[in-house]
């Protein structure tokens, strides 16, 4: 029997494209269930590790928010992309990989039955996690166009209301690779700060863009600042995959 938390979460089915794959043993599969790469962790996160696994001090529970270094190196990072400083002491705390971190946000701002307000198609883990949180995903359309896949961002700001706890927004998003800018950001300060809603920023795909700009942030945005949380992880855009390290830092 299942629980009523779980009643509206089905699976995704990655694992049954996983098992297919792992069945055929073909090299020359492109595997993209799980975001695999044949291009190996950077060499310096290689040898940190390497060199934990003969600490003592590593074989331990962290602190209670995570190490320390890992939150000043968070805050710089995020500090870079948006312009503004982050204090680690405060406003950083590590996760268990950035899904565990925007579970975690959400059920920190999302009240039973509130919406959260998500583009759609986007990756199934983020829509489930909505819903365990107790949230009602609001779905904004993504559709796909000449120059790829878009979101109006009228619609998008249309779509946040009295209901709305949160908007959670990645870019490039998971799996169309659209890209949200600065216009998408213009259109929801004003009804994000009026109904005093949340931007979750889905921060784990933010460099892996091939148009050779930069990443864009709402933290960034004068109207989003103070209303943002950052989700970020080493996991994809550092190619380590199985390694469930990740951060938040509130604005």
């Amino acid at each position: 029997m299942t629980v009523s938390r779980l009643r509206d979460i089905p699976g995704i089915g990655v694992d049954k494209v996983g098992d297919a794959a792992d069945a055929a043993a073909d090299p020359q599969f492109l595997r993209l269930e799980n975001l695999d790469t044949d291009l190996r962790p950077p060499q310096v996160a290689l040898e940190a590790t390497h060199a934990a696994i003969d600490r003592d001090d590593a074989n331990s529970y962290p602190p209670f928010r995570g190490h320390l270094a890992l939150r000043e190196a968070a805050c710089a990072h995020v500090a870079a992309i948006t312009g503004r400083r982050y204090d680690p002491g405060t406003q950083c705390v590590s996760v268990a990989g950035g899904l565990n971190g925007i579970l975690n946000v959400l059920l920190a701002t999302v009240e039973p039955g509130q919406e959260v307000v998500i583009c759609d198609p986007v990756y199934a883990g983020l829509v489930n996690r909505i819903r365990l949180a107790g949230g009602v995903p609001r779905f904004v359309s993504c559709t796909p166009g000449p120059g790829g896949w878009a979101t109006d961002p009228g619609e998008l700001a249309a779509a946040i209301g009295p209901r709305t706890a949160a908007v959670l927004l990645m870019s490039p998003v998971m799996p169309t690779g659209a890209v949200l800018g600065g216009e998408h950001f213009d259109a929801v300060a004003d009804p994000v700060s009026r109904h005093r809603a949340w931007v979750i920023w889905d921060a784990a795909m933010e460099r892996i863009r091939f148009d050779g700009q930069p990443p864009v942030h709402p933290g960034a945005h004068p109207g989003l600042a103070d209303r943002t949380i950052t989700v970020g992880s080493a996991s994809k855009e550092l190619r380590m995959i199985g390694w469930r390290v990740g951060w938040g830092a509130p604005g």
